[in-house]
């Protein structure tokens, strides 16, 4: 028997298990039991019977969403594809610290779009012009924040695996830093990415 055949009868069972005790519940069958087992006499001792039957109607509950819990994750979830399962709301920022003829020194935040808003809040604009680099990988995103636009040192920006259809190119001219465009696996046609290369400067990976 494979892995996945004992998984997924545990998981019926636990489910069978579950609807049995919300049964017992509704229908109170466990006082009849009360008088040969130890269990169900000391839980109606402590809650009473009325606290007994909710306790086995949660307990219930509980067992089945285990075990649809378990279903999922082994046989739904795997077959719902990348965008399901490596979605991120998470991205990363590279900004310059240091910087002179003969080194760069760089470090990198993770962080949300509502990270950076909030932050951008208490400190002002600014700060958009400390990042050289974005990376929006698996972030799946139909379209670029507007809040890019406006980190004029940016250099390389990271699409990859996301749902880009369109980029604004007059946005794209004005950005004079910027260099490269990763769009690897985004749905953006090649009609479009021609279109980008022809009118802008910046190299279009994809």
């Amino acid at each position: 028997m494979t892995p996945k055949s004992i998984i997924v009868i545990l998981s019926i069972i636990v489910i069978l298990a579950g609807i049995y005790s919300i049964y017992a519940s509704i229908k109170n069958t466990h006082q009849n039991h009360s008088q040969r087992k130890l269990k169900h006499r000391m839980i109606q001792k402590i809650l009473g019977i009325n606290g007994a039957r909710v306790f086995y109607g949660f307990l219930g509950a509980g067992l089945i969403v285990f075990g649809l819990f378990m279903l999922f994750q082994f046989f739904v979830k795997p077959n719902l594809g990348n965008e399901y399962n490596n979605k991120t709301d998470n991205f990363v920022l590279v900004s310059n610290t240091i910087s002179n003829d003969k080194f760069i020194m760089t470090s990198s935040l993770t962080t949300t779009l509502e990270q950076l808003k909030s932050t951008i809040k208490i400190v002002g604009n600014a700060k958009l012009d400390e990042y050289v680099q974005i990376d929006f990988n698996n972030n799946y995103l139909d379209n670029l924040p507007d809040i890019v636009w406006k980190m004029k040192n940016l250099k390389i920006i990271n699409l990859t695996n996301n749902n880009i259809l369109d980029l604004d190119i007059d946005k794209i001219s004005k950005m004079d830093s910027l260099k490269t465009i990763d769009l690897t696996n985004n749905p953006i046609s090649i009609e479009k990415i021609n279109e980008i290369r022809a009118n802008t400067t910046v190299e279009i990976k994809n």
